[in-house]
């Protein structure tokens, strides 16, 4: 590629000769591009030795005029001066396209793009792309309003209004380079506008450049480029590591486009600006009276669009706080305190069994998650949050009080930034929030602004409305809410009686016991020690699992999969019971099924009933193996009724039940102290009598075993 020639396209725009470097079909889409591009340099230049023939303050007072009969038709008076009108010159080689002007400024009645109040055009001067440096700043809504409201809420006929102003001004102003900043302006301009692209080789590989051609298709009258708006930037607050790598990732294609648009407009701006420039991260904290007076000017707008659009749905912006309870609190420091009480190498004494060993590790590693969540979520907030720095120490000290104060102070200063998009959000907080997996519907990561609000009302911890808060606050709020969430300890009088187990049975998916819908999956998900298949219910809810359009009556979170057996988490419901023993005893283990069916297809035995439905199959240890009747309420009748398979022996959980009672009931003899053995259990040829010795018997020849087994060993040593 460094032998290859350049060229020049347009301006002071060189890249390596097509010819060289493209394929031959792509060359031929080039070279059908090339003298429509060198056509328009040389128009350009005859254009700018012409005098203007179009009077941008009439045709601004025009829009001042039409505007406010639209709105006084619809009987609302809006103030006039709260419109703003393009700043540069007409003749400038590049242009800047924003959306709307909003209300964070110092004075809402400046008249004028180009206002450093705001901190998107402050970013922007920075950049380089200003009027000083000959750019023309113009919005597409030149209406001071609250930006998601203008997209929601505008119709038709009152975008036309504005766009007609904007189509005149687009014809009449000299620049042939238009940068378009977010994706409301682009989504407006590919609606409006037939544009070519073209995607660039050379330094600027991978970039799409846009042509807007003239209606007759014979000339192009300038080139288009999309950029990320200013507000995606805001949300850099440090010099971290974590913010260098999300400067890198989204700041450097960011600066690639600009640096595009400066050489083809034949301007200098400040190179590499998003990706490395320290003036990038602003403070944008502003005093409360100042806050306060922009809510006024805010309220007093969407009292205006009430009155213009009765039915539609406008939430104002409210500063938002959450915070944890003493209870939350306690829960996450206690999670520190337990995590600082494990030593390297420390032994149980308790873990005589494998499937404690298994929940004693699986807990320790519960702690270690959170409180790596905790860390983590401090770390990216201090990238992301002005005059904050977090440390493990302060973290472990006061976790959850500290985020809670986060929460806070993030959310005061972005409801005046106007990012409400999934797409604003940061790409690290956007890839922490997909790794959690207690953050996910039937495993499925969060991925949309609608995604996160019901997340928001199903964690329940967060009050109000998600609608009113930006993109950025919800995020936050959602996170710390999970944080607080996970951090739960189950009640001390059942704790003994549950274990986590492993993958896949450590997320459990969920869905609302009342209206059915899908819940945030369970990321620690207890079973109970006695009957590890059954999942142990959280407590329920008493008015809907937290869903606006969910029933305001008791809601409990039960596994999504029918299939998955479940308990309620009380002692009566966890504790051992004879049905968990025969189970335990009587039944095959899942490793001990060999070719039976794990799941078997059953029908319901109830009168007139043909409905069959797929169950997990239990089979007891007989020499044919028998199914064990399962017993569900029959979709007809209502009724619990026997749903049986068809070709296998069947055994009712009644019969195994009094042939457990048999043993148990049996004096001086308990028959969990005895090798298991299904063979002699269903022997029929032997009484119970009879069984109990074969038992015992049995117990007696592994023992006699060992002790042979050991004197072999001792033998052999005494020999040596």
């Amino acid at each position: 590629m460094q032998s290859w020639k350049k060229v020049r396209l347009f301006r002071d725009l060189w890249l390596p000769d097509p010819e060289q470097a493209l394929s031959s079909q792509e060359l031929i889409y080039v070279q059908k591009l090339i003298p429509l591009i060198q056509g328009l340099e040389m128009q350009w230049d005859r254009e700018l030795k012409e005098a203007d023939g179009w009077n941008l303050d009439e045709a601004y007072e025009r829009l001042q005029e039409n505007e406010a009969s639209w709105w006084k038709a619809r009987g609302v008076t809006r103030p006039r001066e709260f419109l703003v009108r393009p700043s540069g010159k007409l003749n400038a080689p590049v242009a800047c396209h924003l959306y709307n002007p909003t209300f964070s400024v110092d004075d809402p009645r400046c008249q004028k793009t180009e206002d450093l109040s705001n901190p998107s055009i402050a970013q922007l001067h920075d950049a380089g792309f200003s009027t000083t440096n000959n750019c023309l700043l113009f919005d597409h809504l030149a209406r001071r309003d609250i930006s998601r409201h203008c997209k929601d809420n505008y119709p038709e006929d009152l975008f036309d209004i504005h766009e007609q102003f904007v189509s005149a001004l687009r014809v009449a102003m000299k620049a042939k380079v238009e940068i378009c900043w977010g994706a409301n302006v682009r989504q407006r301009m590919l609606k409006k506008l037939d544009l070519k692209p073209l995607r660039l080789w050379g330094d600027f590989a991978g970039l799409l450049l846009y042509l807007e051609l003239t209606p007759d298709k014979a000339s192009l009258r300038r080139f288009i480029i999309f950029v990320a708006h200013p507000q995606r930037f805001m949300y850099v607050k440090s010099d971290g590591e974590k913010t260098q790598g999300w400067r890198r990732r989204f700041g450097s294609p960011q600066d690639q486009a600009l640096a595009l648009a400066a050489s083809l407009g034949g301007i200098q701006v400040s190179p590499n600006f998003y990706e490395l420039d320290p003036r990038l991260p602003r403070n944008l904290c502003v005093p409360r009276t100042i806050s306060a007076k922009r809510n006024e000017w805010k309220g007093q707008a969407v009292a205006q669009l009430k009155k213009a659009f009765p039915g539609a749905i406008l939430f104002e912006e409210t500063s938002h706080r959450i915070r944890a309870t003493k209870e939350e609190n306690l829960s996450v420091q206690k999670v520190f305190r337990l995590l600082a009480q494990l030593k390297p190498g420390q032994v149980s004494e308790t873990a005589n069994l494998p499937s404690t060993t298994d929940d004693t590790i699986l807990r320790n590693d519960r702690l270690r998650k959170i409180a790596n969540y905790w860390h983590d979520l401090g770390e990216l907030l201090s990238a992301f949050i002005p005059h904050i720095t977090i440390t493990a120490h302060h973290i472990k000290v006061i976790g959850a009080r500290s985020v809670g104060y986060f929460s806070s102070e993030f959310s005061t200063e972005f409801q005046l930034s106007d990012c409400w998009d999934w797409e604003d959000l940061p790409d690290p907080l956007v890839e922490f929030m997909q790794a959690q997996d207690g953050l996910k519907f039937n495993r499925r990561k969060i991925s949309s602004r609608t995604d996160l609000e019901v997340a928001f009302y199903l964690l329940q911890k967060c009050k109000g409305s998600p609608e009113t808060l930006d993109i950025l606050t919800l995020a936050i709020s959602v996170l710390a809410a999970y944080g607080w969430m996970i951090a739960r300890p189950r009640k001390p009088c059942v704790d003994d009686m549950l274990i986590l187990r492993k993958s896949p049975n450590d997320i459990v998916p969920r869905k609302c016991s009342e209206c059915g819908k899908e819940q945030l999956d369970d990321p620690f998900a207890y079973w109970s020690k006695f009957d590890p298949s059954r999942y142990v219910l959280w407590y329920h809810f008493r008015s809907g699992c937290g869903r606006p359009d969910c029933k305001m009556q008791n809601a409990s979170l039960l596994p999504l999969n029918p299939l998955t057996r479940y308990s309620r988490c009380t002692q009566t419901d966890l504790k051992e019971k004879p049905l968990d023993q025969f189970d335990r005893w009587l039944l095959l283990r899942a490793e001990e099924f060999g070719t039976l069916p794990v799941e078997l297809e059953v029908k319901c035995q109830g009168e007139n009933c043909q409905e069959t439905k797929t169950v997990k199959a239990r089979w007891t240890g007989h020499t044919t193996p028998k199914f064990v009747v399962a017993v569900h309420p029959c979709v007809k009748s209502g009724l619990r009724t026997n749903w049986v398979p068809t070709g296998y022996p069947t055994i009712h959980s009644a019969k195994l039940s009094t042939l457990w009672k048999r043993f148990r009931e049996a004096q001086g003899f308990d028959v969990t102290c005895y090798p298991r053995r299904p063979d002699i259990y269903f022997n029929t040829s032997l009484g119970i009598s009879g069984r109990i010795a074969a038992l015992i018997e049995a117990q007696r020849l592994i023992e006699a075993d060992g002790l042979i087994e050991r004197k072999r060993k001792a033998d052999k040593m005494g020999e040596a």
